[in-house]
């Protein structure tokens, strides 16, 4: 053959071989059911408007290619005529109207149970913004992502989320043994306060909630089902530890697997559970029984995974859809919350690399997710349960690894870690409140399981702690008391994070497409004295706050033989503690109660209250636990007489700041600093300057 057609036959094959690549990033087909210019075509500073499109993406999957055979059950689902796993799911894109004013960067939330989050972080949007659906101008905030010229976009990933209110879904096979049956397990699902909403409801979903879809028992037949409920006041030991309190047996006469909205005994249910006596908001419910239709929940990582491998690389479906997105450089993804241990699991199981190899989220932002991973890649998989220090503690999430960089495993001498692929672990940013480290043992992504030494962490990685603030909350919302505003003895604590989370999105941004790195980690330590264990805080005695040093304990757990990875079937429902975990806090000052290391906002580093990231059950729901994700705000009295009236030794505001122009001094200086150390953004400064100054301290 000529020598210039041996070249131009090199061409076309490696032509193909690229195509070939771009049709196994295994999206298969891509269709935009709607397409709406949004916010009544508002103007998004230089980039424009923006559209929206909604629509469902679908996929396929080899079981015999290794960077799949990593999902739990994916050789046990049907196979299409080409021998691969079909599935599909809702997809929604925010993107510029021009295409050419994009930033060339997609910016991916992982959803939370469906639901799209980000812009109460982000956007300041208000807790009555329609964030699932977003459409009118004040559903967008202030469009900080869409200023920024990122094309958004969400992917549904859930198998147990059920159809409405806009949330993402997803249609993943079930898995099935070799005669086409349904797998079966014993499993075991939970019941608290947070599925009763302040009420004593008679009969539940088996999944707790209707927005959940629930696994059908075999057979409404107690015995045969293997079944069994119990009932404890709380899911922790006194005092703290690993360990989980068995509780009560409820007598079989007592419950059904019924449907009884009107009360006992209700019209039998292979999805329900009745419970005579109605559900109590002091109590948390243990049901055990035998389930079926399991769908490959394990899945849920290749769709993000193939989702943002297609909008990168791919042209066009294999329908000849076109990408609505083509040019895209770099992808940013955000989980918060669940969603963040979403993406720790996902980027510890090597979902990071698609098909081909390739890196598939450039940077992340893992939010609020402390060292907890996620309950998905297994059979029967809740990934909606997440384990706090009064309930759901038997959720899988904290065995080795805990922490990025690889170590041995201390008791196997294995080494293991969330980040172990260089070639495709992404630049990282973990960020956690302080409501983290008491509930999601934040404090063992950076120390050693025994709690007495930090641990180095991977240039690719940056920590941070929002000091004294709670799990979650929305601009301008009013402080509460949790669920019927009667859950916690304390108001929540209502400083609200976006200006920060605003300052590391920009920081994670450069990073990935300049190269400038972030500022440096600030988390507590050991070696300083500024992370402790919970009993040796330096709290002051404010009145009327109860703090009995709880938290979620956490422990190296056994969850049966073929658990591996975080990955499989559960066999021990009830796990073994293999060791213990120790798990610290942030210490706080002994004068106000706010905690020393971390990025203190300006409302904590000059403040009006008390800010915890905690807070404390009432009696009617369970009492001196904590009260979930919420922090505490306890006013400073205005003056020394008002404090010694109260008996309170924290200082006064007059003793702190004089008049209303020397708090608004005080907190210009602490927005300056922190702009400075580029943990704030000039515009978010400004307004914060703003704020302080009409606000109506001291006057």
């Amino acid at each position: 053959m000529p020598f210039h057609r041996r070249i131009a036959s090199l061409a076309v094959g490696a032509l193909l071989v690229c195509l070939a690549a771009v049709a196994d990033a295994r999206l298969v087909r891509f269709e935009v059911e709607q397409r709406e210019v949004v916010a009544h075509g508002r103007s998004f500073g230089a980039v424009g408007p923006y559209e929206k499109l909604t629509g469902r993406a679908w996929f396929e999957a080899d079981p015999a290619d290794p960077r799949n055979a990593r999902v739990t059950d994916l050789g046990n689902a049907v196979l299409n005529d080409a021998g691969r796993v079909g599935f599909s799911a809702d997809l929604v894109i925010l993107k510029p109207v021009d295409m050419a004013k994009a930033a060339g960067t997609l910016f991916l939330e992982v959803n939370n149970r469906g639901r799209k989050i980000a812009f109460g972080r982000l956007h300041d949007t208000s807790s009555v913004a329609n964030m699932n659906d977003p459409m009118s101008p004040d559903d967008f905030g202030n469009g900080f992502l869409m200023v920024r010229g990122y094309v958004i976009a969400w992917v549904g990933w859930g198998a147990d989320i059920a159809p409405g209110d806009h949330r993402l879904t997803v249609d993943f096979p079930i898995a099935q043994d070799e005669r086409g049956q349904p797998l079966t397990e014993r499993i075991l699902v939970e019941f608290g306060d947070r599925h009763f909403q302040g009420e004593a409801p008679t009969t539940l979903p088996l999944s707790g909630s209707p927005t959940f879809r629930s696994f059908p028992v075999v057979t409404t037949r107690k015995d045969a089902a293997e079944a069994e409920l119990w009932i404890a006041e709380s899911d922790s030991p006194r005092p703290e530890g690993s360990e989980i309190p068995p509780g009560q047996r409820v007598p079989d006469d007592r419950w059904a697997f019924a449907h009884c909205p009107d009360g006992w005994p209700g019209t039998p249910s292979d999805t329900d559970i009745c419970l005579r006596d109605g559900f109590r908001n002091d109590r948390n419910y243990r049901l055990f029984y035998r389930a079926s239709h399991s769908p490959v929940m394990g899945l849920g990582y290749l769709t993000t995974r193939d989702f943002i491998a297609w909008l990168r690389h791919g042209i066009s479906d294999d329908a000849g859809h076109r990408n609505p997105v083509p040019g895209l450089k770099n992808v940013l993804c955000l989980g918060i919350s669940s969603s963040g241990m979403y993406l720790r699991d996902f980027l510890y199981q090597g979902f990071n690399e698609d098909e081909q190899g390739r890196r598939v989220c450039d940077g992340m932002h893992v939010h609020g997710a402390g060292v907890q991973k996620l309950f998905l890649n297994y059979r029967f998989a809740q990934p909606n349960p997440f384990s706090q220090q009064h309930r759901e503690r038997h959720v899988p999430d904290t065995n080795f690894p805990h922490q990025y960089g690889v170590r041995g495993d201390p008791r196997t001498r294995v080494p293991d870690g969330i980040m172990k692929r260089p070639s495709s672990d992404p630049k990282l940013i973990h960020s956690d409140s302080s409501n983290e480290y008491w509930q999601f043992r934040a404090s063992l992504t950076g120390t050693t399981e025994g709690g007495r030494m930090d641990l180095g962490e991977s240039p690719r990685v940056r920590r941070y702690l929002l000091s004294s603030l709670q799990h979650g909350s929305f601009r301008g919302d009013a402080p509460h008391h949790g669920i019927g505003d009667r859950q916690c003895e304390q108001p929540s604590n209502p400083v609200h994070p976006g200006p920060l989370l605003r300052a590391l999105t920009v920081a994670l941004d450069e990073w990935v497409t300049a190269g400038t790195p972030p500022p440096d980690t600030r988390v507590p330590r050991v070696a300083d004295d500024t992370l402790v264990p919970p009993d040796a805080l330096d709290l002051p005695a404010i009145p009327g706050l109860t703090f009995r040093a709880r938290f979620n304990g956490s422990g190296e757990r056994d969850f049966g033989p073929r658990v591996r990875g975080n990955a499989g079937v559960i066999d021990h429902l009830l796990p073994f503690t293999i060791y213990p975990h120790r798990v610290l806090v942030p210490q706080v000052d002994a004068i106000i109660g706010h905690e020393i290391a971390g990025i203190r906002h300006p409302s904590v580093d000059v403040p009006i209250a008390t800010y915890l990231g905690w807070n404390t059950r009432t009696p009617e729901f369970g009492g001196d636990d904590l009260c979930d994700l919420l922090g505490a705000m306890i006013p400073l009295p205005r003056s020394v007489e008002e404090a010694a009236e109260r008996n309170d030794p924290r200082q006064s505001l007059k003793s702190l700041y004089g008049d209303h122009d020397g708090y608004v001094r005080r907190f210009t200086a602490s927005v300056r600093t922190l702009e400075s150390d580029r943990l704030l953004l000039p515009e978010d400064a400004s307004a914060l300057i703003r704020e302080a100054q009409e606000s109506n301290v001291l006057r």
